[in-house]
């Protein structure tokens, strides 16, 4: 892999501890607004249920490595992939980057008989099928809020950008499928004054290897489906979980709308890191526009941002023993 200069990392550098200043601000911000000692005698009830929603995010893990492996076609062991899942996701939450440095994380942790660029094709291709999953679920949530309850005009209008931000995308799937477009390759191959032919050729095999698992076998796109659906599904579980820990009550419709309220802004905010501020903004913000206070959203989301921080601790533990090895 080429070296970097110092200057383009010094710039990420300086964006992350921006983005993570500002989140926090906004986070000291809101639990001010909302009061310290509410979200903390809530946060004080979900004790030993904190396993439990570890336990439910393991298996969200295992569910989205599954549908990796399956597009890879290879023996991979699930033990190595779902490794290889919770050590990306680590480092893609900790920087403004997201997607551009989690992603090549779980390709070459993965290793061993996988080339990384057949791992990142299919990691690739399982992260569109999920994102379509995403659009839909967002959907279903948004027309469920707007339906069921009495919402402001505020929040009637952020659901509505919400939906017609997800058909957008559904549309754009769907076009892509169809036409499979050579769309980054195109564009390497026509900046003026390089010559990027080579680059614009490998950049091209790798679309065409995307596109390839996307396509394949309606029996294998079907388990894959199975896969993402269950994932969303077990998130909403850790919704509810969270919900009746902090609430004593049994909230299912309420859970699924606050699940989706964080779908929402892990799409919008993933610049944020561990989207510190934003989450519990969100869910602050949702919260009373379907009959919870304020700070059950924000406790919510702060039992939510544990499980992450505990998940990108496991995460650097793995990337470090696997760098010790290495060495």
């Amino acid at each position: 892999m080429p070296r970097e200069t110092g200057e383009p990392r010094s710039s990420r550098t300086l964006l992350s501890v921006a983005a993570a200043l500002a989140g926090v601000a906004l986070l000291v911000w809101q639990i001010r607004s909302v009061g310290l000692d509410q979200i903390a005698e809530l946060l004080a009830r979900v004790r030993f249920g904190f396993l439990g929603i570890l336990a439910l995010s393991l298996a969200r893990f295992t569910l989205r490595s599954f549908a990796w492996i399956t597009l890879i076609g290879e023996d991979v062991p699930l033990g190595r992939a779902v490794a290889a899942t919770i050590t990306g996701d680590a480092v893609g939450n900790m920087t403004p980057l997201s997607l551009l440095v989690s992603e090549p994380t779980k390709a070459f942790y993965l290793g061993r008989g996988v080339k990384p660029s057949r791992a990142l094709a299919a990691l690739a291709a399982e992260t569109f099928l999920y994102s379509v999953t995403v659009a839909i679920f967002i959907i279903i949530g948004t027309v469920a809020m707007l339906t069921t309850f009495p919402v402001t005009d505020a929040v009637q209008w952020a659901g509505l950008v919400a939906l017609a931000a997800m058909v957008t995308v559904l549309a754009a799937a769907l076009w892509i499928v169809w036409r499979q477009p050579a769309v980054a390759s195109a564009t390497l191959a026509r900046i003026p004054l390089l010559k990027l032919d080579v680059l614009a050729a490998k950049v091209r095999d790798f679309e065409s290897q995307t596109y390839g698992f996307v396509s394949r076998s309606r029996g294998l796109l079907r388990l894959v489906f199975t896969c993402e659906t269950s994932f969303h599904l077990l998130s909403f579980a850790e919704s509810y979980l969270t919900l009746w820990l902090v609430t004593g009550r049994s909230l299912p419709l309420e859970a699924f709308i606050l699940d989706t309220v964080n779908r929402i802004i892990n799409v919008a905010f993933r610049v944020v890191p561990f989207k510190v501020g934003v989450d519990e903004m969100g869910a602050g913000f949702v919260a009373p526009a379907i009959g919870l206070s304020p700070a059950v959203g924000v406790t919510l989301a702060l039992v939510r941002k544990g499980r992450l921080i505990t998940w990108a601790a496991v995460g650097f533990a793995l990337l470090a023993k696997r760098a010790g090895r290495a060495s």
